[in-house]
């Protein structure tokens, strides 16, 4: 079998062989030389140094991928390394025992302040000048009795309704609702009257009921809860048929309201 002229970048000479297995070439002419070996199965010594020069470049080509594996495995480990790292920084950074959350302010009760009463000053003292007059024998005359009528007594909520946008035959209003009280209202309803045939078409932020010109706004499931001093806003898109006046008569679980 004749040997190829030009080898490929894979292949290896036979001086390359022998550099590498570190044996010894010996001279073809001069001298007596031993006997030669028979080569095993019958092959000619160009056939013999082909198999040879194979057998060498399959080792070759196999170091070859044994590098390519290794330098594989080395950069899938360094990527896992990297990932791992990201990590590890991600969640300590997200640890919430090194996020400092900010102090917590307690919200006080709003109560009404009460009008403060002022002591009158002690009666300062007459002198009296020139000749004394005899004390009248009428007696001074008493205070006017209090009036019957009692103080109404201040309303506990307060309602803020506002038109927010209107045309021709509708508009959109806000209600904003404060608890003036003392007690926490878990769940609120609260109720007012059109007077000139508004309907509500569409409500948020609670469960809206109208029937004739009453509408009723119950508590939606994420503000039930309307602590003293707490305000909750609610809103809604409504129809009307010549004139949009406020309502009035607001109340809230059933107390009169403050409209304001």
């Amino acid at each position: 079998m004749a040997r190829r002229a030009e080898r490929d970048d894979d292949e290896i000479s036979v001086a390359e062989l022998l550099k590498e297995t570190g044996a010894t070439a010996r001279p073809l002419t001069g001298g007596s030389l031993p006997p030669r070996a028979p080569l095993p199965d019958g092959l000619s010594p160009a056939e013999h140094v082909d198999r040879i020069e194979q057998r060498a470049r399959e080792a070759a080509a196999a170091q070859q991928r044994a590098g390519a594996r290794i330098r594989w495995v080395s950069a899938i480990c360094g990527l896992v390394a990297v990932v791992g790292s990201l990590v590890v920084i991600a969640v300590t950074t997200s640890s919430p025992g090194r996020e400092a959350s900010p102090p917590q302010v307690p919200l006080l009760p709003a109560t009404t302040p009460k009008p403060a009463t002022s002591t009158p000053p002690p009666p300062s003292p007459t002198v009296m000048v020139g000749r004394q007059t005899a004390p009248s024998s009428s007696a001074s005359a008493p205070p006017p009795p209090p009036s019957s009528s009692a103080a109404a007594p201040q309303a506990s909520c307060s309602v803020r309704f506002t038109v927010q946008d209107q045309w021709d035959d509708g508009f959109t209003a806000a209600v904003a609702i404060t608890n003036k009280g003392a007690k926490t209202l878990s769940p609120w309803t609260l109720s007012w009257t059109f007077a000139d045939g508004q309907r509500v078409t569409h409500g948020w932020d609670g469960d809206y009921d109208q029937r004739g010109g009453r509408v009723t706004v119950n508590a939606a499931d994420w503000n039930t809860t309307l602590a003293p001093g707490a305000t909750v806003t609610t809103g809604f898109n409504g129809s009307i048929r010549g004139g949009n006046p406020a309502p009035g008569a607001f109340t809230l679980n059933g107390a009169a309201c403050d409209a304001g």
